[in-house]
């Protein structure tokens, strides 16, 4: 027994330390690997590939789930083959991303005391020796067997002796080789470490002869999954401006889209005075609710703007609230959750504050966004107030709501705080997020939520030229990158939408639209979906379907009729609105992607700068398409410039 505490006290101490390396934008799938179903969630590929990827982890057999770990926290986890890829916020930015104890956890679950056999006599010649658990580690051919695996794999990680990588990676010995009966039913010499189990298969070629056992396939039962937050529905979603939700109805039925984003519920009109809810300033928010519920699509409400009694910065509603007004907060948000969670309007998703990390000394009174970032704050740019109305609110809405989803107000994100700007100055407004999450909001929300436009300039793709994003793919995906490796070092793995984005007319500028704005629009709004699914986002809000929109960004025009990209939307939701990203296309000067639909392969794809290029069109092709649907001639090479064409091939 004191053998077993130390041997935990020393698991303790071996907790994995995280590289501190970049996340990739998109999760990691095996698309031609039969019954694998699940892609590698992106705050766990680079993780996996830089510490050994396929031989050492085995590929994922699970989503992101829930896990209830040594300690009795519920855990962040991903199961792999032969491992559990673990998320744990509360550690320190280095030991966040860890490793299941499988080969403990296997050994217990078959009801095994590994201290029950005697320990070794002692070191043998030509073993690695560990008095720790009293085992040695040897070969079983010259040069190669358990010892050399040992000591040739390990984490990753700089400033560590090989040695104490491959500890870090598999631990130390449980208990001595014996043979054993894998779960394949084979007879092999077996020997148990702490996060592995080692088997020799002598008939293998050399450099095979060493596997891993499967444990994260022995040991992974019964999920405990996150909630399927679509139900079924696509990433397909639109804004739809207050006042706007009656009058567009009938367009939005039409449209397709699963999601309307909803600006929105002012606190201050509800509350003017403290403790009085006035509900009847709420009749035109009501009445738009009641249009989208009706017209099929799902209500995501902002929730904004302090009354003046409530105002951390005086004649700013849209910045923060005073500490001594953060219950009141809390009590409305638990009253307006339980009356509008109900039937008829069934609001489940709630977004607190737009773009709340937008400066108060630069916005304006009446601005509906922000402005909860402070300028004068040189660590967190005002992300510690925030974090602190979260932590009074999430609570209140999951009280009066279990089902509720709490959205952090979507993100300006101008620019990433580990990227200096043009003129070399730090980013400093990107340190809002970040400031969140060490202030302890990451419990607090849900979702993340972030924006990406871009100015029309012809022949352009504006989303991937975005200054400070285009370093690493554009806004839609560079800022997903951003968020999920930062969300990452502190431990989450959580969902990201893409809530407020499209092609802009630079001040509504009379030039746009002879020069092809509305057809660019339109090819804008393919891409950005297309990028939406191989990204893995949640869904993503084409900003407004009612029209003009912002700088004439809107599905809809000034008369409520619909443009080119309003088709573009129809159009891109009935090809993709159920497709399965499979692949990127890896063709130089191109940007596309393989998509799974219910009964083809489409592919999606253009020039990355608008230079003309030609992709060879797949024998199997049976349909090729502009943006909006229209047909173009079936040919054996495609030419492209940054207008997309949607590619449909016959699958068997």
């Amino acid at each position: 027994m004191k053998r077993w505490i130390l041997l935990i006290l020393a698991l303790a101490l071996l907790a994995v330390p995280t590289p501190a390396i970049a996340q990739p934008t998109e999760p990691l799938c095996f698309p031609d690997v039969p019954l694998i179903d699940n892609c590698l969630h992106p705050s766990f590929v680079a993780y996996w590939r830089d510490n050994g990827g396929l031989p050492v982890f085995g590929y994922p057999i699970s989503s992101l789930e829930q896990f209830v770990g040594d300690e009795g926290r519920t855990l962040t986890v991903q199961w792999t083959e032969r491992n559990r890829l673990e998320l744990h916020p509360a550690n320190p930015p280095a030991y966040r991303i860890q490793i299941g104890r499988m080969g403990v956890e296997a050994l217990a679950r078959a009801g095994r005391d590994p201290f029950a056999d005697p320990p070794d006599a002692g070191p043998q010649p030509g073993c690695l020796w560990f008095p720790e658990t009293g085992h040695n580690v040897c070969d079983q051919e010259p040069g190669n067997g358990f010892r050399t695996y040992w000591q040739n794999n390990g984490l990753r990680i700089p400033g560590l002796s090989r040695y104490a990588q491959s500890l870090a990676l598999f631990g130390y010995p449980l208990t001595a080789p014996y043979m054993e009966r894998n779960a394949n039913g084979d007879l092999v010499l077996t020997q148990w470490f702490e996060r592995a189990r080692f088997e020799w298969h002598p008939q293998n070629p050399a450099r095979s002869r060493v596997l891993l056992g499967l444990l994260g396939r022995e040991l992974y039962t019964v999920s405990q999954s996150f909630p399927d937050l679509r139900g079924g529905r696509s990433v397909f979603g639109v804004e739809i401006n207050r006042g706007f939700g009656r009058a567009t109805a009938a367009q939005l039925a039409e449209l397709g889209a699963d999601w309307v984003r909803y600006n929105g519920i002012r606190w201050d009109e509800v509350e003017p005075n403290p403790g009085a809810r006035n509900w009847a300033a709420l009749q035109q928010v009501e009445a738009d609710i009641l249009a989208i519920n009706a017209a099929g699509a799902v209500p995501m409400v902002i929730v904004r703007n302090a009354p003046v009694w409530a105002q951390a910065q005086p004649n700013k509603p849209c910045g923060p609230i005073r500490t001594d007004a953060l219950p009141a907060f809390a009590a409305f948000l638990n009253d307006l959750v339980a009356r509008y969670s109900q039937p008829p309007y069934n609001v489940t998703f709630w977004e607190l504050g737009n773009e709340p990390d937008a400066p108060f000394q630069l916005v304006g009174s009446d601005a509906p966004f922000g402005c909860w970032g402070d300028e004068n704050d040189n660590d967190g740019y005002g992300g510690a107030a925030y974090a602190a109305m979260l932590k009074a609110a999430y609570p209140a809405i999951k009280a009066a709501d279990p089902r509720a989803q709490v959205i952090l107000g979507g993100l300006l994100l101008d620019c990433a705080p580990d990227r200096p700007l043009a003129n070399g100055q730090p980013c400093r407004a990107g340190r809002f997020f970040e400031a969140i999450l060490c202030a302890g909001g990451g419990e607090y929300f849900d979702i993340v939520a972030y924006h990406a436009y871009g100015y029309f300039r012809r022949n352009h793709d504006p989303d991937r030229e975005r200054p400070n994003w285009s370093d690493r793919g554009g806004a839609t995906l560079g800022k997903a990158e951003y968020l999920r490796a930062a969300l990452a070092r502190y431990g989450y793995a959580k969902p990201l939408m893409m809530n407020e984005g499209s092609l802009l007319c630079y001040r509504s500028s009379p030039t746009c639209r002879p020069n092809g704005f509305e057809e660019a629009k339109a090819d804008a709004v393919l891409r950005l979906y297309a990028r939406t699914i191989a990204a893995d986002l949640l869904m993503s809000h084409w900003y407004t379907l009612n029209g003009p929109g912002w700088q004439e960004g809107g599905l809809l025009d000034g008369r409520q009729q619909p443009v080119p990209a309003f088709r573009a939307f129809q159009f891109a939701r009935q090809q993709l609105g159920a497709a399965r990203y499979l692949r990127p296309v890896t063709v130089t000067g191109l940007e596309g992607y393989h998509f799974r639909a219910t009964e083809s392969e489409v592919i999606v794809v253009w020039s990355v700068d608008g230079v003309e290029r030609t992709y060879p069109v797949p024998a199997n092709a049976r349909a090729i398409y502009d943006a909006t649907g229209v047909a173009l001639p079936l040919s054996a090479t495609v030419t492209l410039t940054t207008a997309p064409r949607l590619i449909v091939i016959s699958v068997p």
